[in-house]
């Protein structure tokens, strides 16, 4: 559905991106994750067409009018203080040209979803405000999302519940979202990609990540000592295995161990 081909954006000498390649098709939710300045902004400001590449492209699938079919949230909020929720959010319907009562009802359905009343924006709480944001990026029904840190400075409760709202939305969506909260990344994306100063470090199945950084723990006994042995390669283990029998030992146990999100990340952003 979302497709990103040789992706690359410079501002005069500086290379923000760097020939970036990955998709996100419908029912897939995919991280975009690196440090600040690693170009996950860049890289969302040109999907939804905010700024323009360098080089490469980005193409759509299935979506028909392009700007009608992406719901972009920023990591800032910027909502009309004057406005109720309800007035904000059918004003930003009436811009995709959906008719009032339609809109008004569309609205109505989405703060009831979002847990939100119809009050007065400027009486809104940041996590309040968020949540608002969201309902704006989803009055059109969009098929595709683009979030800039959905839960960035939330309150746990509100990030748990914004995380648990994009695994439902998936199902008839596909969804591109940042964040530096490694929790969230892990408990709902099925990929990730990671950015390192406008380079793309890794793109794939994020099990697939976790599974290939797992470690095996064997625990064994010589001459009646005990002690464990920890490896990542299952030919290592293999030897070491076949070693400890040479030698009259004998295997007592073995477990997996695999990594959280935020060890691979680390581990892989500073190997390069």
């Amino acid at each position: 559905m979302l497709k990103i081909i040789n992706l690359t954006k410079k501002y005069n000498d500086f290379l923000a991106l760097d020939n970036v390649n990955f998709e996100v098709k419908k029912g897939e939710i995919v991280g975009l994750i690196g440090e600040n300045g690693a170009g996950k902004s860049t890289t969302m400001k040109i999907i939804v067409g905010l700024i323009k590449p360098t080089a490469g492209r980005v193409e759509y699938s299935e979506v028909g009018d392009v700007r009608k079919n992406i719901g972009y949230l920023p990591e800032i909020d910027s909502l009309y203080e004057g406005m109720n929720a309800i007035e904000y959010l059918t004003f930003f319907a009436s811009l995709y040209n959906i008719p009032s009562d339609l809109a008004g009802k569309e609205a109505e359905k989405l703060l009831k979803m979002l847990n939100l009343q119809n009050k007065q924006i400027s009486e809104f709480s940041k996590g309040m405000r968020r949540k608002l944001s969201i309902a704006r990026t989803l009055i059109h029904n969009p098929k595709i999302l683009v979030y800039d840190e959905p839960t960035g400075g939330l309150d746990p409760i509100t990030s748990l519940f914004i995380a648990k709202l994009m695994e439902e939305l998936k199902k008839d969506k596909a969804i591109l979202f940042s964040a530096h909260n490694m929790y969230y990344v892990e408990s709902i994306c099925d990929k990730v990609v990671i950015l390192k100063s406008g380079k793309m470090l890794y793109y794939g199945r994020l099990d697939e990540l976790i599974d290939i950084n797992k470690e095996y723990v064997l625990y064994y006994t010589i001459n009646g000592k005990k002690d464990f042995f920890t490896t990542s390669s299952i030919e290592e283990l293999n030897d070491f295995i076949k070693d400890v029998i040479i030698k009259g030992g004998k295997i007592t146990g073995m477990e997996q161990k695999s990594p959280r999100l935020e060890d691979v990340y680390f581990s892989l952003v500073n190997d390069h």
